[in-house]
């Protein structure tokens, strides 16, 4: 009778055992950036707080330096369900997602603070509700900073400053018309070869956040970084709708909540990394020129012709309206 019971209650541990060990899942995450970068600490935050959060259910594995595509290839696979994670600039969907179209363009916030305010509103509503029907779901947005110009020959101070430029851009529709507006020529090109094209003429200027102008080596080629922050359009992390509709709603919950809190925890770092990079720049050469030392009134009156093509109706109309008026 004991041997009978002792074998029942190991029969029993055996299968909560086994149940535990189904219910654990890796979730393959996609990064271009390398070891060390802003976005791979956070990520590796991410899973660490998933891990713990899920109580091991969930782990993340994440495959960094590009190892499994480049950002463009990421996001197809993500909507193919073939890649659980992946983090992409948002400029690169808008393509895809039209909202995109209306956050990229230029000028449009005031502040970091008003963006974040925007994308926690219904224009984020709308944004989510877009990458859904795409085949992703968005699990939180982190920081990338304004974007600026910087260039080879001389600075911007205005509008005549843009002519004969050859620009390097992202392959974004709405960057694309905001160089050739300005009277430059943009050019499309992968951020992995920028300073080989500085270095070989094909590109005399391009345009980045602080700390990309600076890890990236940009600033040695191209000393003269014009603060004009002419663009804010932050990152997103997304999950597959495969992967998503796969877990619980607790495991859900985790994620959400493991994805929000390596947000903050971005954010604070790119802060710093802003500081940072621009002081060092300053100390190896660069020549930075201040938003106040540029005639911008000129600049944005040009660049905002291109809200007309991109506001085609009266719904786009109220949302970018709507975007200006948040407080």
């Amino acid at each position: 009778m004991r041997r009978m019971l002792w074998l029942q209650g190991l029969a029993l541990v055996a299968g909560c055992l086994g149940a535990s060990v189904t219910q654990a899942r890796d979730l393959v995450a996609a990064e271009v950036h390398p070891p060390g970068h802003i976005m791979v600490q956070s990520e590796e935050r991410l899973g660490a707080r998933l891990a713990e959060l899920s109580k091991g259910e969930l782990q993340l594995q994440l495959k960094h330096s590009g190892q499994l595509c480049n950002e463009a290839q990421c996001w197809d696979k993500v909507k193919a369900g073939t890649l659980d994670i992946a983090r992409i600039n948002l400029a690169g969907l808008a393509k895809d997602l039209p909202a995109v179209k209306l956050l990229s363009l230029p000028y449009l916030f005031r502040s970091r603070e008003h963006m974040w305010r925007v994308l926690g509103g219904e224009f984020g509503k709308r944004l989510e509700a877009e990458a859904e029907k795409t085949g992703a779901v968005v699990l939180t947005y982190y920081d990338s900073g304004t974007r600026s110009f910087y260039t080879t020959k001389k600075p911007i101070h205005s509008v005549a400053d843009f002519a004969g430029l050859r620009v390097r851009v992202q392959d974004s529709p709405v960057y694309k018309d905001l160089i050739t507006q300005l009277g430059a020529t943009p050019v499309v090109l992968p951020y992995d070869k920028v300073v080989d094209a500085f270095k070989s003429g094909e590109i005399d200027a391009a345009e980045n956040n602080t700390p990309s102008y600076v890890t990236s080596g940009h600033y040695k080629v191209a000393k003269y970084y014009s603060l004009d922050e002419h663009s804010s359009v932050p990152e997103v992390l997304v999950i597959s709708k495969k992967a998503w509709s796969s877990l619980s709603p607790a495991q859900q919950q985790a994620l959400r909540e493991a994805s929000a809190e390596s947000s903050s925890f971005m954010k604070k770092l790119w802060a710093e990394s802003e500081v940072q990079s621009l002081a060092k720049a300053k100390k190896e050469g660069s020549i930075v020129t201040e938003k106040s030392q540029i005639a911008m009134s000129g600049i944005e009156g040009f660049a905002v012709k291109l809200y007309s093509k991109y506001i085609t109706d009266s719904n786009d109309l109220e949302t970018v309206l709507a975007i200006l008026r948040t407080k």
